[in-house]
């Protein structure tokens, strides 16, 4: 295949990834704005976030993103320097091990649950503790899914499927949409965490096909006393380190705003939204990227991987940095459309938190870009290093202001986020340190060129929209009002954004333009 020709799949690849990240991310925008409209920030909301987040956090903690980030290196160093049938061999081992662990995590959250919710939210009222924990035993069993359905993405990323894998969410996250819509609050909560494990099922179901397709067919192999499944395994310890930074930073804030009703719900809102949209981008950059790094590190072609390094980390750049500034401006708006229907009354709250963890976007993605190139270089002791680091950085900063902010909802959520986002951005700049460090040239002067280029761009376009907003935002109110704030401030932002673009002559904006155009 030519250059042109591989050129052209990727991008094409990259477009699907990126339109089915971000249709699935717009159905789990709906699915949000439907549970704040019939749940609002009250007792349920408050039980049925910390009680879906407890499985989910647990996960990440024990194995979490250890998964894709362990197995995807080993199984394409396999391929690359053995065989696909060891390769193979080698999937049904790591599945067979990934099962086991989950079914461990679950019965020990089921049987746990009243102390694992008090752990996590000690000052829930007794109403809330114990709708909670019921709630947390219904839904632990869906980390089983999980785990599977993240081994299945690394075996159809390793043979070069990607579109499969960007649906899964899509899948999910429309059939807690359809329930909503049959349903609404006939079931309560309780008929929402029942939905949830159903929609985990499916990211699993939907896949099997296209592993079929590849000839791969999951047999369970206990032998786990294997070089590869223990190369895994040592790995997993600093990976797994690594990938605790968000859930920790739920966590914290979980226990120092679950003493205020609505806040810890409030603080999930602002937060869900807040990594749809980081999401929609660099899920597609790294899950793009990863394999490709993976098996350009394992057959040392050091300039290769340096290349989609330095690409990524421009790419999540360019796009990242302008959806940064325009979620801190346009926040409330935002927030009022997606969430302010039915018995939601808490927007500035909310927005405020939005407003504060966008501040940490950019670095948030960057983070996912840098850890990734460590894994596939099978470095995972830096990341783990700076994750700590950046772990204690937010405890300590949350730690020294809540006396100040505790009793006002809008200071304690907004802190609690401010804190977060300051976390993302110690790890990012730390890894970005070590990456530079440890390969040096990198980034070339051209690189920062364009960089700095498109902070530029970005400063202008911010100066442009807040004038636009300040003066259109009083001529507006309710739903529609909001949509139109929205729209033509957002066009206004892409408009400007992009003339700058084209006018300082960002190198990769330019490589992307036709001709006529460039000139």
């Amino acid at each position: 295949m030519s250059n042109n020709e591989s050129g052209r799949k990727m991008l094409l690849t990259a477009g699907f990834m990126a339109f089915a990240t971000f249709a699935a991310k717009a159905l789990g925008l709906i699915r949000d704005s439907l549970m704040g409209a019939y749940f609002g920030t009250g007792i349920e909301a408050d039980a049925f976030m910390a009680a879906s987040k407890l499985p989910t956090t647990l996960f990440d903690v024990v194995i979490g993103g250890v998964i894709s980030a362990t197995f995807i290196p080993i199984f394409n160093d396999i391929l690359t320097k053995e065989n696909k049938r060891e390769a193979t061999v080698f999937a049904d081992k790591f599945i067979t091990m990934i099962i086991l662990v989950t079914l461990l995590i679950s019965g020990f959250g089921i049987l746990f649950s009243d102390q694992l919710i008090t752990f996590m939210a000690p000052n829930f009222g007794a109403e809330t503790h114990q709708l909670a924990v019921k709630l947390t035993s219904i839904m632990f069993p869906m980390i089983i899914f999980t785990g599977i359905a993240f081994s299945f993405v690394g075996i159809l990323q390793s043979f070069g499927e990607y579109n499969i894998p960007s649906i899964i969410s899509l899948v999910s996250n429309f059939a807690i949409i359809l329930y909503f819509i049959v349903f609404g609050k006939r079931f309560g909560v309780t008929g929402l965490a029942v939905t949830m494990i159903i929609s985990w099922s499916l990211q699993v179901i939907v896949q099997i096909p296209s592993l079929i397709k590849l000839k791969f067919r999951y047999r369970p192999n206990f032998h786990l006393k294997d070089r590869h499944i223990w190369s895994a395994v040592l790995l997993a310890l600093p990976m797994l380190v690594s990938t605790w930074v968000q859930p920790l930073y739920t966590f914290v804030n979980a226990r120092f705003a679950s003493h205020m009703e609505g806040a810890y719900s409030s603080l999930e809102y602002a937060n869900r939204l807040y990594i749809i949209v980081t999401g929609v981008f660099s899920f597609v950059v790294t899950n793009l990227i990863f394999p490709k790094l993976s098996r350009a590190n394992a057959g040392d072609d050091r300039e290769a991987a340096n290349a989609l390094i330095t690409t990524s980390i421009k790419a999540v750049i360019i796009v990242i940095m302008p959806l940064m500034a325009g979620i801190i401006i346009l926040a409330r708006p935002i927030t009022a459309v997606i969430y302010e229907h039915g018995t939601f009354e808490d927007t500035g709250i909310v927005a405020n938190a939005l407003a504060c963890y966008a501040i940490g976007m950019v670095f948030l993605a960057l983070n996912e870009v840098l850890s990734k190139t460590f894994f596939s270089m099978k470095h995972s002791v830096t990341p783990m290093v700076t994750s700590i680091i950046s772990m204690v950085f937010d405890i300590v900063l949350v730690s020294a202001m809540y006396e100040l902010i505790k009793n006002d909802p809008v200071k304690l959520t907004g802190g609690l986020a401010t804190a977060a986002a300051c976390g993302s951005i110690v790890n990012a700049v730390l890894n970005a340190f070590m990456l530079f460090k440890k390969l040096p040239g990198l980034i070339k002067r051209q690189d920062i060129i364009s960089i700095l280029k498109v902070i530029l761009s970005t400063v202008i376009m911010s100066a442009v929209v807040y004038f636009v907003y300040d003066i259109i935002s009083g001529m507006a109110s309710g739903f529609a009002g909001n949509i139109i704030v929205c729209a033509v401030c957002g066009a206004i932002g892409v408009a400007v954004y992009a003339a700058m673009l084209i006018i300082l002559k960002v190198k990769e904006i330019q490589q992307i333009l036709p001709k006529g155009v460039r000139k």
